[in-house]
């Protein structure tokens, strides 16, 4: 039975995935302002971390962090090296604090979407641009980085069962 039930548990997170992944590539694009176009993969990373052994996680956090590299075309490396990041970080932390708590994740999320963006903005600011525009991007990186702890917990109750708002 142990086997039906962790066949059970990959089906469920593969399924939640691949949604995920189809509004990744298609829906979040499309948003008219850079900094709604949040990582949806982030808050998906803390559940994969919280319910897998490390190892297991690591191996999602290194699988999506490639395809989501992939589909953003630019800065290899930058999805697989901050999944791989959230990964650690909510297993380091996983004895200390509730994981169900939905301001927990709110802030491991937001801290590893703060870290994202930090890299992005690091990188953007070394395309060719004026003051303003590089403004303009950090202030976007900013919002998409609230924006990403925001959400985190409504993202991450689907795979968590009802226990993930037990305050």
């Amino acid at each position: 039975m142990v086997h039906g039930a962790a066949l059970k548990k990959a089906i469920k997170f593969s399924s939640y995935g691949f949604v995920l992944l189809a509004l990744q590539a298609q829906v979040v694009p499309q948003l008219p302002y850079t900094a709604l176009r949040i990582d949806l993969f982030l808050p998906f990373m803390f559940a994969v971390a919280v319910e897998y052994p490390p190892l297991t996680a690591l191996l999602w956090a290194g699988g999506l962090g490639f395809v989501a590299d992939v589909f953003s075309g630019e800065f290899w490396g930058l999805h697989v090296g901050s999944y791989i990041i959230s990964v650690c970080l909510v297993q380091m932390a996983a004895g200390g604090f509730e994981s169900d708590n939905p301001a927990y994740q709110m802030f491991l999320v937001g801290l590893c979407a703060l870290g994202q963006s930090i890299a992005l903005g690091l990188f953007l600011s070394y395309v060719p641009t004026d003051s303003a525009t590089l403004a303009s991007i950090w202030v976007g990186l900013s919002v998409r980085t609230l924006l990403c702890a925001t959400i985190a917990p409504l993202l991450i109750y689907p795979l968590l069962g009802g226990q993930a708002f037990c305050v």
